[in-house]
Protein backbone atom coordinates (compact mmCIF):
# COMPACT_ATOMS: atom_id res chain seq x y z
CA UNK A 1 0.00 0.00 0.00
CA UNK A 2 3.00 2.04 0.94
CA UNK A 3 4.23 2.03 -2.99
CA UNK A 4 0.99 2.78 -4.58
CA UNK A 5 0.97 5.88 -2.02
CA UNK A 6 4.44 6.63 -3.26
CA UNK A 7 3.50 6.24 -6.52
CA UNK A 8 0.59 8.49 -6.77
CA UNK A 9 2.61 11.47 -4.69
CA UNK A 10 5.23 11.26 -7.33
CA UNK A 11 2.95 10.72 -10.02
CA UNK A 12 1.00 14.60 -8.84
CA UNK A 13 4.46 15.73 -8.17
CA UNK A 14 5.26 15.27 -11.86
CA UNK A 15 1.99 16.66 -13.21
CA UNK A 16 2.58 19.60 -10.90
CA UNK A 17 5.75 20.32 -12.13
CA UNK A 18 4.33 19.84 -15.78
CA UNK A 19 1.89 22.11 -15.10
CA UNK A 20 4.62 24.70 -14.03
CA UNK A 21 7.11 24.03 -16.91
CA UNK A 22 4.12 24.89 -19.19
CA UNK A 23 3.04 27.92 -17.97
CA UNK A 24 6.73 29.06 -17.81
CA UNK A 25 6.82 28.33 -21.46
CA UNK A 26 3.79 30.15 -22.22
CA UNK A 27 5.31 33.29 -20.34
CA UNK A 28 8.60 32.61 -22.11
CA UNK A 29 6.82 32.68 -25.41
CA UNK A 30 4.31 36.22 -24.75
CA UNK A 31 6.99 37.88 -23.46
CA UNK A 32 9.61 36.84 -26.26
CA UNK A 33 6.82 38.02 -28.69
CA UNK A 34 6.25 41.47 -26.71
CA UNK A 35 10.16 41.61 -27.12
CA UNK A 36 10.26 41.07 -30.84
CA UNK A 37 7.67 44.01 -30.97
CA UNK A 38 9.27 46.12 -29.48
CA UNK A 39 12.76 45.92 -31.40
CA UNK A 40 10.38 46.03 -34.70
CA UNK A 41 9.36 49.37 -33.63
CA UNK A 42 12.77 50.37 -32.62
CA UNK A 43 14.29 48.61 -36.18
CA UNK A 44 11.79 50.86 -37.98
CA UNK A 45 12.27 54.23 -35.84
CA UNK A 46 16.17 53.90 -36.55
CA UNK A 47 15.38 53.18 -40.58
CA UNK A 48 13.34 56.95 -40.33
CA UNK A 49 15.76 58.37 -38.51
CA UNK A 50 18.99 57.37 -41.15
CA UNK A 51 16.30 58.75 -43.67
CA UNK A 52 15.96 61.56 -42.14
CA UNK A 53 19.87 62.16 -41.36
CA UNK A 54 20.96 61.13 -45.42
CA UNK A 55 18.22 63.75 -46.27
CA UNK A 56 19.72 66.66 -43.94
CA UNK A 57 23.04 65.17 -44.75
CA UNK A 58 22.48 66.08 -48.38
CA UNK A 59 21.18 69.44 -47.82
CA UNK A 60 24.05 70.53 -45.34
CA UNK A 61 25.91 69.57 -48.31
CA UNK A 62 24.30 71.94 -50.81
CA UNK A 63 24.95 74.15 -48.19
CA UNK A 64 28.79 73.97 -47.97
CA UNK A 65 29.05 73.97 -51.44
CA UNK A 66 26.62 76.88 -52.21
CA UNK A 67 27.85 78.97 -49.33
CA UNK A 68 31.20 80.89 -50.87
CA UNK A 69 28.60 82.15 -53.96
CA UNK A 70 26.00 83.13 -50.94
CA UNK A 71 28.87 84.88 -48.91
CA UNK A 72 30.25 86.40 -52.08
CA UNK A 73 26.66 87.80 -53.51
CA UNK A 74 25.92 89.11 -50.24
CA UNK A 75 29.62 90.90 -49.76
CA UNK A 76 28.85 92.35 -53.40
CA UNK A 77 25.38 93.82 -52.42
CA UNK A 78 26.97 95.25 -49.65
CA UNK A 79 29.64 96.99 -51.65
CA UNK A 80 27.32 98.23 -54.00
CA UNK A 81 25.08 100.06 -51.44
CA UNK A 82 28.43 101.77 -49.92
Amino acid sequence: MNDLADLTRRVEALEAAQKHTAETQEWMASTLGRIAAVQDQHTQRFDRIETDLAGLRREFDGFRRDLPSIIADAVREGMKER
